[in-house]
């Protein structure tokens, strides 16, 4: 019994289990004396295996005439007939209703909220308690015994709270405290007020009101709504910005029209300094709406509108035409020399000069539509013994102080009034001589 299961180790031939010691005499052993019977299992093994294939029917050919069919019935689909529409039931109507009931008890809900909300701000004093209930009934805490929110039991540690706005009971940690720039935000919204998270609200501050937590979750849905229709995207910002620079500049390019032809008319009311400066301050202007323009184009696009790339593109291709069609197209003041020409010929045209015109001494301040006016000029300064050396001394301050401010038509005005002191003061002087 223990020889029949001995384990035997070594060079053993695989056929008759002899031990032949070394791998080479294991080579040679099994080709002399067991190559026939190799023959005769490969042999074997090929029967075996044709038989299988009868047997199963999947021989070579079968097997690509099988695959040709499936490649064939892959791009040769069979049409089906088309199906008639079955049972069909729109629930839209439905949906739409039920939003709707919805959507208007929360609304209504929401507007008294901000109703109480607006009348607890002007609350105060110390019967402020007694006003908030009055305002707001609130609901008996005696068959309480639980805080609705937490469960957690009343006692003497965890007592009744009531929401100023609803009027239901809770504990101090389920408590929001909202502050009273937040209401007035919410109430009277401002662009400039950000909206409190819970985090913020949770912590009670001096001048708060306390609300629930369905309360706070129905004003900070309102707050929300404001401020996504008052945040405007910044390719608005920089739009509206745009306008405004381009609205200036064409009052600054009529005003230079008018003093360009002015002077190239021979007329004396502007001066081609002040012109020359005006035509400075629309190239500075002109170089801001340039860059603006490019900003705009240079905003990220979001995927989920291309369209936004387009309208950026033309905002640019219609800023650069403006710029190019109308402000770089403007007429350059003449020179110096060119108005000196000017003048001579209009006064070898005007052969008859213009009557002189009654001179008012008392010249008052200047208004003019626009809304601008000098400053006052003190009577320190300006204290002299003739009365018109005085008033001339003041209208040229006024001209100063409009060429600082760019109001080109008012110095055309002051300057008339001064021409005019100075022609009073010319007869005044001929008259004392004589």
């Amino acid at each position: 019994m223990a020889e029949a299961n001995l384990i035997k180790e070594g060079f053993l031939c695989p056929i008759c289990h002899k031990d032949l010691r070394s791998p080479n005499n294991l080579i040679a052993h099994f080709q002399d004396l067991h190559s026939e019977e190799q023959d005769i299992l490969k042999s074997i093994k090929d029967l075996y295996g044709k038989a299988k294939k009868k047997i199963l029917k999947l021989d070579e050919q079968d097997l690509e005439v099988f695959k040709n069919e499936i490649t064939l019935e892959k791009y040769y689909l069979e049409i089906s007939e088309p199906q008639e529409p079955g049972q069909i039931r729109s629930h839209t109507d439905y949906f739409k209703a039920v939003r709707r009931e919805r959507l208007d008890h929360r609304t209504t809900e929401t507007n008294k909220f901000i109703i109480r909300l607006d009348r607890l701000l002007r609350f105060y004093g110390s019967d402020r308690k007694q006003q908030e209930q009055e305002l707001v009934a609130w609901l008996d805490g005696s068959t309480v015994t639980r805080c609705p929110s937490c469960a957690s039991s009343f006692n003497i540690t965890r007592r009744q709270h009531h929401c100023r706005l609803c009027g239901s009971i809770m504990c101090n940690a389920c408590s929001y405290f909202l502050p009273y720039e937040t209401a007035q935000a919410i109430v009277a919204p401002v662009h400039n007020v950000d909206v409190n998270n819970r985090e913020q609200v949770q912590g009670k501050e001096p001048d708060s009101l306390r609300i629930c937590n369905h309360c706070l979750d129905m004003l900070e849905s309102r707050r929300r709504v404001q401020l996504e229709q008052m945040r405007q995207p910044i390719i608005c910002q920089l739009y509206n910005h745009l306008q405004n620079l381009k609205s200036q500049t064409q009052s600054s390019v009529d005003l230079y029209l008018k003093m360009y032809n002015s002077l190239t008319s021979g007329e004396t009311t502007f001066q081609l300094q002040d012109t020359q400066s005006l035509r400075a301050s629309i190239a500075k202007k002109a170089e801001s709406i340039d860059i603006l323009s490019k900003k705009i184009a240079s905003l990220p696009v979001d995927e989920e509108t291309p369209k936004v790339e387009l309208l950026q593109n033309s905002i640019r291709r219609g800023t650069s035409h403006y710029i190019k069609d109308y402000l770089l197209t403007l007429p350059a003041p003449p020179s110096v020399q060119e108005l000196e020409r000017i003048k001579r010929e209009r006064s070898l045209r005007n052969t008859e000069e213009e009557n002189q015109l009654a001179v008012k001494t008392n010249i008052k301040r200047v208004t003019v539509t626009t809304g601008w006016s000098p400053a006052a000029v003190s009577n320190e300064n300006t204290e002299t013994e003739d009365p018109l050396i005085e008033q001339m001394n003041i209208v040229r301050n006024y001209i100063d102080q409009a060429r600082k401010a760019q109001r080109f038509e008012e110095v055309a005005s002051l300057q008339e009034n001064l021409k005019m002191l100075k022609e009073t003061y010319k007869q005044q002087q001929l008259t004392r001589d004589s």
